[in-house]
């Protein structure tokens, strides 16, 4: 990698840690603002609608960002083309969701959510329109515009929504709060770039980027239903307050699991690209960012499991500890979630989308099968189901990186291992000790879990790395 790729890559990944870090924050502000304002039967109403925008969100995308982010040199003709296919994909998309609300709402027996679905069935075409300009900016490894636009969009959406929920807006203002981030991401994002498309609409540009990302919309289509298909699972089955406090655990889960990790994708997807050619570096670099990510996120998983349940009561109050059991194992799950995207988008980047594609069928039918089998067994049948599927996706995200990067699985696996085992070593040590303190104090048994792991793992390579990262980070800023 050059060294001025290097720097934007380094440039980017402050930006992308600004973005992610800052939006989380805020999201998780306003999130446990609302959890006080409303009731989990809210919550649940908006999760068991989550599949149906989240699948027509992958379908308007059709993977052509990613294939534009591929694509070495795409050119005005290529963006415009995919801009006014979204705007067109999106309205049709909205207009099947407006006419299907209420064999929607029917399903789950809630009249409500009818209404609702027809008013945040809107944000797909908002996001639509910006779709372009994110893509530039990614292409271009330009993260500060786009953190400017999503954390001042949160900003001014989660204001106005946190309002109305004080006043009594109860469901709607969680769909407020979606639509105006729309609104606002656009306003600031045209802004920002400057960008217009031009009068053209090019076939071939449709045909020659749907070759390289069909398959990828595929894929994200297959991960993106059977991802979302529990909160159908538990929705229809179980209540609308049961399936708040899963969507609540989700979202938490997340944080750690998937949105951290998410930065380092979501830079080096593009570098990825560029040295896609140069197998021996892109192995190298894969095995940094998996030391990386696993030295972080390993122990803040086990750190959240140490002290879900005082966590949980203190910041969302006693009405959400039936979520407790959901969250822990679902951050049982996040050790492998964790790994997933950064094996994925690396065979992305090599050009092998049909592959990913072909192997999305056995993960993601895996994992409906071990959901649907779970819910034999209650709400815990599930979690446990999906855990047993994050573990497969990862296994098969790394053996399609083995065939293409000819990256070995098991030297995967022991680059992880140390992490791994310092991180149960410390959870155990820390686990007893808060035990034999018996304090509800949580700080407590997180400082000595801190302390511990800090200590055991000072001589890892992964913590020479991370330190390394950090203060690259903080020069850059």
């Amino acid at each position: 990698m050059s060294e001025s790729l290097g720097n934007k890559a380094t440039v980017g990944a402050v930006w992308a840690t600004i973005d992610r870090f800052g939006s989380m924050t805020l999201q998780f502000i306003v999130n446990l603002i609302m959890a006080r304002l409303l009731v989990p039967a809210d919550f649940g109403a908006i999760g068991m609608l989550a599949i149906f925008i989240a699948v027509s969100q992958t379908l308007i995308d059709g993977g052509f960002s990613s294939a534009l982010i591929q694509k070495k040199e795409p050119s005005q003709t290529d963006y415009s083309t995919i801009f006014f296919w979204n705007i067109f994909f999106s309205a049709c998309l909205y207009l099947i969701l407006f006419i299907s609300a209420p064999l929607i709402a029917g399903f789950f027996n809630m009249p409500v959510l009818s209404s609702v679905l027809r008013v945040i069935g809107l944000n797909l075409i908002l996001t639509a329109v910006i779709a372009i300009q994110t893509t530039r900016l990614r292409k271009s490894l330009a993260f500060r515009s786009i953190a400017i636009t999503n954390i001042s969009a949160y900003i001014l959406g989660g204001a106005c929504a946190v309002t109305y929920a004080y006043n009594g807006g109860g469901i709607w203002s969680l769909v407020m709060m979606q639509i105006l981030y729309g609104l606002f991401s656009i306003l600031i994002l045209w802004i920002i770039t400057r960008w217009h498309p031009s009068a053209v609409f090019s076939r071939q540009t449709m045909k020659e980027l749907f070759g390289f990302g069909g398959y990828i919309m595929a894929a994200n289509l297959l991960q993106t239903i059977c991802q979302n298909i529990q909160g159908v699972i538990i929705g229809h089955r179980f209540s609308a307050t049961q399936t708040g406090y899963y969507s609540q655990a989700y979202k938490l889960d997340q944080i750690t699991s998937y949105s951290i990790p998410q930065v380092i994708v979501q830079v080096m997807y593009p570098v990825y690209s560029s040295i896609q050619d140069e197998r021996k570096r892109l192995c190298d670099m894969l095995l940094m960012n998996i030391r990386v990510i696993s030295y972080i996120i390993f122990p803040m998983l086990a750190l959240l499991i140490l002290v879900a349940h005082d966590l949980i009561e203190f910041l969302y109050g006693e009405q959400w500890l039936p979520s407790v059991p959901y969250f822990r194992i679902l951050c049982v799950g996040g050790i492998f979630v964790c790994l997933q995207n950064i094996n994925f988008y690396a065979v992305a980047a090599v050009g092998k989308s049909k592959s990913l594609f072909m192997w999305s069928f056995y993960k993601w039918g895996f994992l409906l099968l071990a959901v649907i089998i779970g819910g034999q067994f209650g709400m815990g049948g599930i979690m446990w189901g999906m855990v047993l599927s994050s573990a497969n996706i990862y296994v098969v995200n790394a053996a399609i990186v083995q065939r293409y990067i000819h990256l070995d699985i098991k030297k995967q696996i022991q680059t992880i291992l140390p992490t791994g085992l310092i991180t149960i070593l410390s959870f155990i040590c820390s686990f007893v000790i808060k035990d034999l303190v018996s304090t509800n104090d949580f700080l407590i048994p997180a400082m000595c879990f801190f302390c511990l792991y800090i200590l055991l793992s000072s001589r890892l390579k992964a913590s020479t790395e991370t330190y390394q990262l950090i203060r690259r980070l903080n020069y850059k800023k």
